[in-house]
């Protein structure tokens, strides 16, 4: 199967994902004495969303129903990061959406036949 663009998407929307995680552990953090979890939530989410674009990638391993529980448990942690205040709001809600369109792109047809079938550039 080739590389379509619903799967360019996916790939593109975890790796922008990533990068504006990185960005906001630069922006946002604050030197006290959270410093260390709130770094841990950041680079976590940044983690998460690299793994998400590399699902989408010519080498992915993953099925679809692990695509998925990744793709909530980055959501999830995005959202408990910014429930108990290491996340700021809006950068939460930015991750977020981010995380709802990877969401929207794994549940199509397209994304289900990418992780079943052999791969081809």
């Amino acid at each position: 199967m080739k590389m379509s663009n619903t799967i360019k998407t996916g790939c593109a929307l975890g790796i922008i994902g990533g990068i504006v995680a990185m960005i906001g552990l630069v922006l946002y953090l604050e030197v006290d004495n959270s410093a260390v979890v709130t770094m841990s939530v950041y680079m976590l989410a940044a983690v998460l969303f690299f793994a998400l674009a590399g699902a989408f990638s010519m080498n992915s391993q993953w099925s679809w129903k692990v695509l998925m529980f990744m793709n909530f448990v980055t959501l999830g942690i995005i959202i408990g990061g910014a429930i108990a205040d290491y996340y700021n709001m809006w950068w939460a809600v930015v991750e977020a959406v981010i995380g709802i369109l990877i969401v929207i792109v794994s549940v199509s047809g397209e994304t289900k036949m990418w992780l079943t079938e052999p791969h081809t550039a």
